[in-house]
């Protein structure tokens, strides 16, 4: 038969690393699969609001706009452009339709408009009433634009139909006042999500509908959905950026389309998203800076994740030494050493169990061949010599236990935390992105075979299990976030020093 050892804590480290990935793979799958489907009525809060719309849902939803593909639009391109410049950003607005046609946030040179709307020639501003007629002159009609200051104000007149969009530029947002002569419910148009790599982040709706936010995938969208109540904003996010609207919005319309990308054969689904208001609107595209999103309350635009308890407090740390330091490198060492601190006691009883066990290795290799016909009684005897000299198998796997959260937390607020996409370090240029040269992850992969250098395992087939899985993690954190590797590389560094303090100069001393 073969033989039953005790609770060796290498095992318990695997174990413990095997359910952190698992973890991990539940809030990538959790992120695509498991988000909450559109909200079609207001939460009973909102009993009051619920009922007024009922009253008018029918009369709305055959009013609600229609995007008007599949005509000539696709084929109807804005023959001129007026460029201007706005603090960070850089606009550009087409008298035809009174549209935004380019929205470049030049301190990432990202322009917000994407390939989508400029392919089908559907862009933000654009304004619907529910009558095709009608939206047709608005969208394509002439506009005439004067630039009053910071102000820029697009008048349309044709017919007795007149509307005018007020755009207030402010230092990174837009007051967007619609008023017109029509005496119908206008909607105005956010667009598509920006188009940017997901990193298994939302892309696409986002509205806070009675205070509870929610990321709706495209999959959950038919063809068109209606949806209403006391929305505080509205629009389409993707990892970095946000396009949409804030202010007292009554009814929001998402259109789900097909586009082809140039350069491919299939066709690729996308959302368009409208807002029907009742007051001036908070204009906001750009990236989701948080000092940004904190002035204009929509911190909310930040994707927390299923573990909201843990990344919200550590992001809100993180950005506090950031503000004060100007250094997310900074950031995350100065996070990693207070967290080294504060399981310093951990840290320190499974160093000292794990040196009893390796002092009692004679004795334990003696059990093992005494009782190797009698696994009962190896165990048994094994126990009792852990009982007797103090060792205690879990003690390694609680310093692995508690970190647990604060990696995953860590790794939620570096893939949305869009500073980190201008922040670098050495030959860095993102901690955002994965070291382009795969430098720091094998730095990282060293100092775990160091670590375990440090506090070996008196059985040679662990250690060599340790040494494997120091390559494992090697080859797994390469495509990681640079900055997610930079903790997990700082961490194991403070774990040897503490390893040496702890070995050679406290218990030296004792």
């Amino acid at each position: 038969m073969p033989q039953q050892q005790g609770p060796d804590p290498k095992r318990i480290f695997i174990a413990m690393t095997l359910i952190a990935f698992f973890l991990l793979g539940y809030e990538l799958f959790s992120s695509y699969f498991l988000r909450p489907a559109p909200q079609q009525t207001p939460p009973p809060q909102q009993e009051q609001t619920a009922k007024e719309v009922k009253k008018t849902e029918p009369e709305e939803k055959a009013s609600a706009p229609q995007l008007m593909l599949g005509t000539t639009r696709e084929k109807k391109k804005p023959v001129k452009t007026l460029k201007y410049d706005v603090g960070s950003f850089s606009i550009e607005v087409s008298p035809e339709g009174g549209r935004i046609v380019s929205f470049v946030d030049k301190q990432f040179g990202f322009d917000l408009i994407t390939e989508a709307e400029k392919k089908l020639n559907v862009y933000p501003l654009e304004v619907y009433t529910g009558n095709p007629d009608i939206d047709y002159d608005l969208n394509f009609g002439e506009y005439k634009i004067e630039k009053r200051e910071d102000k820029l104000i697009l008048t349309f007149k044709k017919g007795g139909k007149e509307l005018t969009k007020e755009l207030e530029f402010k230092d990174f947002y837009v007051k967007l006042t619609v008023k017109s002569n029509l005496n119908r419910k206008v909607y105005v148009l956010v667009g598509t999500h920006p188009f940017e790599a997901s990193f298994y982040t939302h892309e696409g709706p986002v509205l806070k509908l009675g205070g509870e936010v929610l990321r709706i995938d495209k999959d959950d969208i038919k063809a068109r959905e209606f949806i209403e109540g006391n929305i505080e904003f509205a629009g389409e996010e993707s990892r970095y950026f946000f396009k949409g609207f804030k202010g007292k919005i009554s009814h929001v319309v998402i259109n789900k389309v097909s586009y082809k990308p140039e350069g491919e054969e299939k066709e690729k689904e996308i959302t368009f998203t409208y807002v029907g208001y009742d007051e001036p609107l908070t204009l906001y595209m750009g990236a989701k800076y948080y000092s940004r999103l904190r002035e204009l309350e929509l911190s909310d635009l930040l994707d927390w994740g299923m573990l909201k308890v843990a990344v919200k407090p550590l992001f809100i740390f993180m950005y506090w030494v950031y503000e004060h330091t100007g250094s997310w490198v900074l950031s995350i060492v100065i996070l990693t050493f207070l967290l080294r601190l504060v399981f310093f006691p951990l840290n320190y009883k499974s160093t000292t169990s794990m040196m009893k066990l390796q002092e009692a290795a004679p004795q334990l290799e003696k059990i093992k061949k005494k009782y190797k016909d009698d696994p009962v009684k190896m165990q048994q005897e094994m126990m009792k010599l852990y009982s007797e000299i103090g060792f205690n198998p879990m003690s390694g796997c609680l310093p692995i236990l508690v970190q647990i959260p604060v990696f995953f937390a860590l790794y939620k607020v570096l893939i949305i935390t869009v500073d980190l996409k201008l922040s670098g370090m050495l030959w860095i240029h993102s901690l955002a992105d994965k070291d382009p040269f795969y430098i720091l992850p094998v730095i990282m992969g060293l100092t775990m075979i160091l670590q375990q250098k440090f506090t070996p395992n008196p059985d040679p087939k662990q250690n060599l299990i340790m040494y494997i899985s120091a390559v494992a993690f090697t080859f797994l954190f390469a495509n990681f976030p640079s900055g997610l590797v930079l903790y997990w590389t700082v961490n194991n560094i403070l774990n040897i020093g503490q390893n040496y303090l702890i070995k050679n100069v406290i218990l030296k001393k004792r």
